[in-house]
């Protein structure tokens, strides 16, 4: 920083600090450094920034789709859920599912015509790699038993 100051005698030195605290920074490097696998972050559900990731992916009939997202979404937050909503038209289902493991949210929910069909949603935790269906009936109910969220 090139910043000095003067010293008893006149001269000037340089100044010299150091943090060695443990900062919010340094914890979240730490716990990514631990939980992580190839794909991306695996955020322990205690520490997430989110606690379910919904995923959106309308493609023959977007309204349907999109209005139950909605719902979900309007839902858990009324339940006082983190949920980070990916909505984006833009991006194909691949590319919505490469960034979800990237970030790492713990619960990833998918609403699509193919789950709506057989009226459920995708469900999968990040650090497992098989998914599940869950009826939408049944869906608060199955959050509690399968993920831990009340």
């Amino acid at each position: 920083m090139s910043a000095n100051f003067r010293d008893r005698d006149g001269k000037e030195k340089p100044i010299l600090m150091g943090c060695y605290g443990i900062g919010l920074p340094r914890l979240m490097a730490a716990i990514v450094e631990v939980h992580h696998d190839e794909k991306g972050i695996i955020w322990p559900k205690e520490v997430a920034p989110f606690q379910i990731h919904l995923i959106s992916l309308p493609k023959i009939s977007p309204d349907r789709v999109e209005k139950i997202a909605e719902k979900l979404y309007r839902d858990f937050k009324k339940r006082n859920l983190e949920v980070l909503y990916d909505d984006r038209k833009d991006k194909s289902a691949g590319e919505k599912f490469a960034d979800c493991d990237l970030i790492g949210i713990p619960i990833r929910l998918i609403v699509s015509e193919k789950t709506l069909a057989k009226n459920c949603l995708e469900i999968k935790k990040r650090d497992e790699r098989k998914t599940k269906l869950l009826k939408i009936a049944n869906l608060s109910k199955s959050l509690t038993y399968v993920c831990g969220i009340k």
